[in-house]
């Protein structure tokens, strides 16, 4: 018997978290199942409101085996769907079924009988074109030769899809038995989980990443199984992807899943059924499970307390979660078991496959897939210290995904105490420029209550605490008009404006109250009424709130720029050099200095000397040279940019 794999693609797209339910994800809204049977959906959001619908796709899809897998790109319309001989196209507007897009007979791949044997999920590597298909009842008989476990991959944009690679054995066919299932690992890869049927506890698990494909050593787990046959059993992951079980024979077990490491754990509950597995699937919160066997009735088993019940004595060849919170059986003929309340109180009831559909014993078989992980954002807020954060939480199909607002938690990686509670917070990192700071969040989803965690580096860039626009001085009748602007201020405390007569030794002559905090652009305004001749030089120290002080550049200002000093210096401002040219003959000491009066070099020149060459190897910035004769001294200051 064949059953399917209808994908749930998922991954963690835009958009802040919002309350919603979260298991099932999400899926697709059509299933494609049987012979010629469709089931459409409201929505492709869990839960949906209002009644599927059911109807025929076009004929010529009648192959006669028993369901289909299908697989969907992020817009929910269905890329392909393969009865494990044929891949079609699914496009429910191309009528041409008869051209499939690869017949798996020409490759001598045949699963015939396969209730659970087929799953298919996007390659990590390409998630949103490509996709693998891989085959678990791969059978040696009459046409075919692929004995074993095999993938295929395919590849498509829109609903066109092409065959891309071909078999790839990936398990003997000692594994070749029916019961194969696929989930998430939460970060973007997918394990596919097969069981082998000649080891009737051992488990092998693939993991499928952007990296590559590995292969889990075998997990042989609890007691063994008895497996009546390996074409008829069943696997399956809990919607919440936490729980995992097998059904052949005479026996179902359920067991722990860790999505996180691919391991099959404890044993939960042992159930003895009357007959092999043909069908099995979890409630949506995974508190039951539900299982027939061949023309056996629908029984459910709660897995914590062992109660059990029977939902209807007809038979179910297979059966499925919908996104609509009802899970949905397939007695065969023209019609779908419909199981309304699985969580609480399972009722059963029919829905009738219309235009002459029919499940032919088989529907999709959809494992649901959890997300990829949340993803941050941060937003510069209102000063270059802060940040505002939220955080992504979606399906593949951008559906919301809940979280559990009372179990948020954000580490700031700075000094400062966690934020809980707040999907959307804001944060005011340490003053100036300094990380990155690795923010790390963690909080549950409101469905399952797995915990989820995300994280962000944040990297502080602030400027200057004040950047300086300019800063001038303009001699005047009434003495140095002096004016500054600055285009941002951060916790600028005051100006301490500061005169000089040589343009080294400099001291306090008024204090300016700063702005605080601006990111406008303001002017300061000064007039020294006490020089109103000669040459003198200024400049500023701000002072931050913290005691942190910076300083401006020198500026020089001449009331008699003629004659005021016997030397010239050419280029002023300069860029890797300049010369000190002497007007009179006379000996002289030429010294240059920094801001902070530190000699960085001095030249002696003789009378006969008229120049020299000064400032090589300076860096950038503002200098004041002397020059000292045996009875005057002056100051000139440069600048290299």
């Amino acid at each position: 018997m064949k059953k399917c794999l209808l994908l749930a693609l998922f991954s963690i797209l835009g958009l802040s978290a919002s309350l919603g339910q979260v298991s099932p994800y999400s899926l697709a809204p059509d299933w494609y199942f049987g012979i010629g049977g469709r089931m459409t959906f409201p929505s492709g959001n869990f839960p949906t409101s209002g009644a599927p619908t059911t109807s025929t796709m076009p004929t010529n899809n009648s192959v006669g085996v028993e369901a289909s897998t299908d697989v969907c790109f992020k817009s929910g319309s269905v890329a392909f769907y393969t009865n494990s001989q044929q891949v079609y196209n699914a496009n429910p507007a191309n009528a041409s079924w008869n051209d499939y897009i690869r017949s798996l007979t020409t490759d001598g791949t045949c699963a015939g009988s396969s209730t659970g044997a087929g799953v298919s999920f996007p390659d990590p590597a390409s998630p949103t074109n490509a996709f693998y298909l891989v085959l678990a009842n791969d059978v040696t008989s009459g046409s075919c030769n692929h004995a074993g476990v095999n993938r295929y991959r395919f590849t498509g944009t829109g609903t066109s899809v092409v065959y891309n690679a071909g078999q790839t054995l990936m398990a003997p066919d000692a594994f070749a038995g029916e019961a194969i299932t696929a989930g998430t690992d939460g970060i973007g890869g997918y394990w596919v989980v097969i069981h082998n049927s000649g080891t009737a506890n051992t488990f092998r698990v693939f993991h499928f990443t952007a990296g590559g494909i590995t292969t889990l050593a075998d997990q042989t787990v609890g007691a063994a199984v008895s497996d009546v046959s390996g074409s008829q059993s069943y696997l399956k992951i809990s919607p919440c992807q936490d729980k995992i079980a097998y059904h052949s024979g005479g026996t179902l077990v359920v067991h722990n899943w860790d999505r996180t490491t691919g391991t099959v754990g404890a044993e939960l509950r042992r159930i003895t059924p009357a007959s092999y597995g043909v069908g099995l699937e979890f409630s949506p919160d995974g508190s039951k499970i539900f299982y027939s066997g061949q023309a056996s009735a629908v029984t459910y088993v709660d897995i914590a307390s062992g109660t059990s019940g029977n939902v209807t004595s007809s038979s179910s060849w297979s059966m499925q979660l919908g996104n609509d919170g009802k899970i949905y059986c397939s007695p065969g003929g023209a019609s779908l078991g419909v199981i309304s309340a699985p969580n609480t109180a399972p009722a059963y009831t029919t829905l009738g496959i219309t235009g002459g559909g029919s499940t032919f014993r088989g529907l999709s078989n959809i494992a649901w897939m959890t997300p990829d992980k949340p993803v941050i954002t941060a937003t510069l807020g209102s000063a270059c210290n802060e940040y505002d954060f939220s955080f992504i939480f979606k399906n593949y199909f951008n559906g919301d995904i809940g979280i559990d607002g009372t179990n948020i938690t954000w580490v700031w990686g700075d000094a400062s105490a966690n934020t809980t509670n707040n999907a959307t917070p804001t944060h005011i990192f340490p003053a100036g420029s300094g990380g990155p700071y690795h923010v790390v969040l963690t909080f549950k989803d409101s469905k399952c209550g797995q915990t989820w965690t995300a994280n962000i580096d944040v990297t502080i860039t602030c400027p200057a605490p004040v950047e300086l626009i300019s800063f001038d001085g303009v001699a005047s009748p009434g003495g140095v008009d002096l004016i500054w602007k600055t285009a941002m201020e951060l916790n600028n405390d005051y100006f301490d404006l500061q005169r000089s007569t040589d343009g080294i030794h400099f001291y306090s002559i008024a204090e300016i109250k700063g702005a605080g905090t601006s990111n406008s652009t303001l002017s300061y305004p000064y007039r020294d009424k006490e020089v109103t001749s000669g040459l003198v030089y200024y400049k500023l120290a701000q002072h931050d709130y913290d005691g942190t002080i910076s300083y401006s550049k020198i500026v020089a200002v001449h009331f008699d720029k003629a004659g005021s000093t016997p030397v010239v210096v050419a280029p002023n401002p300069f860029s890797s050099s300049f010369v000190l040219s002497k007007i009179f003959s006379e000996a002289a000491t030429v010294s240059v200095y920094d801001i902070y009066g530190r000699l960085l070099e001095q030249k002696v020149t003789s009378a006969e000397e008229f120049s020299l060459t000064l400032g090589e190897g300076l860096a950038n910035g503002s200098y004041i040279v002397q020059y000292l004769t045996g009875s005057n001294a002056y100051t000139i200051h440069v600048e290299k940019k």
